[in-house]
């Protein structure tokens, strides 16, 4: 098969081509091939005070200051969720509480979710961003209600006999993070730039 160049090229070996040649070549439309074999994963938002669970891949995505992200995963069923908690002690509040709102609610409310998926057997361990001191600048560190939330978490995934296999926390910056409920991992964007893998 003969091959012809390309562009301005082409256009002149066009014009000077033998009659012969064009009659005997074939020419096909260009053709553009998408060599990406992993589809689009969608996202979906979990907003503050809020839970999800999924057993689909999906990416469960949150942006944190204070609050921490709490993200349990099933590795033998490939499933998870993630937690936005607020709060440490759901006993501080005077209203009734939001599980997902507090670090000693959201962490049984989480398991309980995924178990009603895929039963008991599953084992779950936990990765932890955001609890940042949003405060710093103003010099009250007293305020640091983000040490207090991963502290709170932290008691309560042992609590509860989830082991943490990884945390990106503190800090003076909020993050976006990014869960991946089939692979289990945890993307972490710093609002500073920064990219951490969980």
């Amino acid at each position: 098969m003969l091959l012809l160049p390309v562009g301005v090229e082409f256009k002149k070996a066009w014009l000077n081509m033998p009659k012969w040649v064009l009659a005997c070549q074939k020419f096909e439309p260009n053709i553009t091939i998408d060599t990406n074999t992993n589809p689009q994963v969608e996202e979906v938002r979990v907003n503050m005070a809020e839970m999800k669970v999924e057993r689909k891949q999906v990416e469960l995505v949150t942006s944190v200051g204070s609050c921490v992200a709490i993200c349990l995963y099933d590795s033998v069923h490939k499933c998870g969720g993630v937690a936005h908690i607020m709060l440490p002690y759901s006993s501080n509040s005077s209203q009734e509480p939001i599980p997902p709102k507090f670090a000693d609610t959201a962490v049984p409310a989480l398991v309980k979710a995924i178990h009603q998926i895929v039963g008991k057997d599953s084992r779950l361990t936990a990765k932890i961003s955001g609890g940042g001191n949003m405060f710093s600048s103003l010099g009250a560190n007293h305020l640091d209600i983000g040490a207090k939330n991963v502290n709170a978490v932290k008691a309560t995934l042992d609590t509860c006999s989830i082991r943490l296999l990884g945390e990106d926390v503190g800090g003076t910056h909020g993050r976006r993070i990014m869960f991946n409920t089939a692979s289990g991992t945890v993307i972490v964007r710093h609002f500073n730039g920064d990219v951490k893998t969980l």
